[in-house]
């Protein structure tokens, strides 16, 4: 069972989900092996991994460039959404809009900072190396990331990549906080299905997971783990751990923040489409291949 208190049901795309099908998250211990908890759970959670004030800045930082499309209401701390954009009317070039606020100082300070540079390196055992792309998302209420696994969206590098998901800010249950399903990294149907699939190279397989991440944990006798989140907390994960997020239950608007960013062992070969000064992403389209370089009142896929 989910160890806080929850004032109203979780939701995954407007359905709720039962109580007894979620679970808490557990700490890493920092002390500890960091590579043998990975192994055992799938992800890692690093709590005050960040310097909170370091993460306050940051958000600020990203949410006053919304603020100037008049998509967020200050305070620009605040993070509440407006409901209206003059994004694409102010940015002829969404993609490079996006990549300007990705770019921030603040946010880089952080997601690519000494602080987790260190914990990556510390994972790995040698020197970390990260993207040069990041996945900034700014998610309104009533959005979620939908269930996926990593693998098959950057797979052309290190076969010792993960993800870490900072919230640039608090992130309450109600809130769309990130759940991974129980155990995933273990399923063999999963590297079936997925290993070696790169989405760029056949498009018309799906990355993502079409089951409903409920039913699928239920068929499998596992659970939805999650936690609220602190200014400073890092969720790391396996490329084969299924993830997503809750829905944003917020009811004052407020926006969930948050940013990945990949690293690996900075001997092994990186993927070429996010790493470099320029990165192609995916379709060679650079940020304007991110769902979250739209207005945020527009339609949101998975990138």
């Amino acid at each position: 069972m989910l160890r806080e208190q929850v004032s109203k049901p979780l939701k995954i795309q407007g359905r709720e989900v039962q109580s007894d099908m979620i679970g808490s998250l557990r700490d890493a211990n920092r002390n500890g092996d960091l590579k043998e908890q990975l192994l055992r759970d799938g992800y890692l959670l690093l709590r005050g991994l960040h310097d909170p004030q370091a993460v306050q800045a940051a958000r600020i930082e990203i949410l006053q460039r919304l603020v100037e499309v008049e998509e967020i209401v200050e305070p620009a701390g605040a993070g509440i959404a407006t409901g209206r954009s003059k994004r694409a009317e102010m940015h002829s070039d969404l993609g490079t809009f996006w990549r300007s606020v990705s770019e921030g100082r603040a946010l880089r300070d952080v997601i690519n900072g000494p602080r987790i540079t260190q914990a990556m390196s510390d994972l790995f055992g040698e020197p970390a190396a990260h993207f040069t792309f990041a996945w900034l998302r700014v998610m309104t209420a009533g959005r979620a990331s939908p269930l996926h696994i990593d693998h098959p969206y950057m797979n052309r590098g290190s076969n010792a990549l993960v993800t870490c998901w900072s919230p640039m800010g608090s992130v309450s249950l109600d809130e769309g906080p990130l759940f991974i399903v129980e155990g995933s990294h273990t399923w063999p149907e999963l590297r079936v299905q997925f290993e070696g699939l790169d989405v760029d190279r056949e498009p018309n397989r799906p990355g993502h997971l079409k089951e409903s991440a409920a039913d699928l944990a239920r068929d499998k006798g596992t659970r939805l783990l999650t936690t609220s989140f602190q200014p400073g907390d890092c969720l790391v994960l396996g490329m084969f751990t299924a993830h997503a997020a809750f829905d944003n239950c917020s009811t004052s608007g407020r926006v969930r923040v948050s940013c990945d960013t990949r690293f690996q062992p900075a001997s092994d070969v990186m993927d070429e489409r996010f790493s470099g000064p320029n990165p192609p992403a995916h379709g060679g389209l650079g940020y304007g291949c991110l769902s979250a370089a739209k207005p945020l009142t527009g339609e949101q896929s998975l990138r």
